[in-house]
């Protein structure tokens, strides 16, 4: 577990600037989340059941928050599914020889690549069936197409790179709705803090669409109508991150400090921080093992085939 507030007073004190005059407490949460992101991006940390009901109606779904990508794959009751490309799709289809299913969670290896059973070329998107496989364009797709269109509702588990949320000690990450009194709900924010301006009265968005006000001073936040308070558990200021990480991130958010305009842009410092943070990364590669979300291995390691 990583700590806001432990990596920033590591990032101030190598800046020579612990009273956040020449870089706000603000520019430097967002160079961590940045950071984080960044490293999350080229370590490929996985994470696990993210649920979503798929029908006939609902194949094409979007890809949940709480993921960079699906590089995992997927499964529906403990059946995997292959992450396949839009692409290949369309050549199989192109050609006759989209998969035709034998059993559950089995395709035919001779329909694929054996010439006597090819059929007749169809429209893969209209084609519905039990599904077999995720259609993506690329690995970070935004849209998840399930193949076939499902005929009956299922659950289905995203397997993929994690997104972790973006913490700051300045915005809360939540607050409690209490308007109906006798049905409190937990809403998100959602609004990117990259243009946030400290003060009062600063235009927030949460995950209803509904506009808020937030005052930073009293530690309340308004939809115009209701004013709630902000407990102290109402901000993220951790992430489920391996302590083991807090150089590399130190190391990235100093290199996009040393990147702002003007009077403070320091390339050759930039530079200096980041190749200490890849020489980290570099080293996790070697030695980590390899996991769900890495590219050369799980259940992408094999297209639409079945081994017996």
């Amino acid at each position: 577990m990583i700590d806001l507030v432990d990596i920033r007073s590591r990032v101030i004190t190598v800046l020579q600037d612990t009273e956040y005059i020449r870089w706000t407490k603000t520019e430097l949460n967002n160079y961590i989340h940045d950071a984080v992101l960044d490293l999350v991006r080229t370590i490929r940390l996985p994470v696990e059941d993210n649920e979503v009901v798929i029908s006939a109606t609902n194949y094409k779904i979007a890809l949940p928050s709480t993921l960079m990508d699906i590089s995992g794959g997927g499964s529906i009751s403990g059946r995997e599914l292959p992450v396949v490309t839009t692409s290949e799709m369309k050549s199989l289809s192109s050609e006759g020889r989209l998969p035709a299913t034998t059993a559950e969670g089995e395709f035919s290896i001779t329909k694929i690549f054996g010439n006597p059973l090819w059929s007749r070329i169809q429209d893969w998107t209209t084609v519905t069936g039990i599904p077999q496989a995720l259609v993506i364009d690329q690995r970070s797709s935004g849209t998840i197409t399930v193949w076939p269109i499902p005929t009956v509702e299922a659950t289905l588990k995203l397997t993929g790179t994690s997104r972790p949320p973006r913490m700051s000690d300045e915005v809360p990450y939540q607050y409690t709705d209490t308007t109906n009194a006798d049905n409190s709900v937990v809403r998100i924010i959602v609004t990117t803090l990259q243009g946030w301006i400290v003060g009062t009265s600063t235009a927030l968005v949460d995950d209803a669409g509904i506009s808020l006000t937030f005052d930073s001073a009293a530690e309340t936040i308004s939809n115009y109508t209701d004013t709630f308070i902000i407990a102290s558990t109402d901000y993220q200021t951790t992430c489920d991150i391996d302590s083991v990480w807090v150089d590399a991130l130190t190391y990235g958010t100093l290199e996009r400090a040393y990147l702002k305009e003007h009077d403070l842009r320091n390339v050759e410092k930039s530079g200096y921080f980041m190749n200490k943070k890849m020489q980290l990364i570099a080293d996790a590669h070697r030695v980590e093992p390899l996991n769900p979300a890495s590219i050369t291995g799980g259940v992408n390691l094999n297209r639409m085939i079945v081994r017996r």
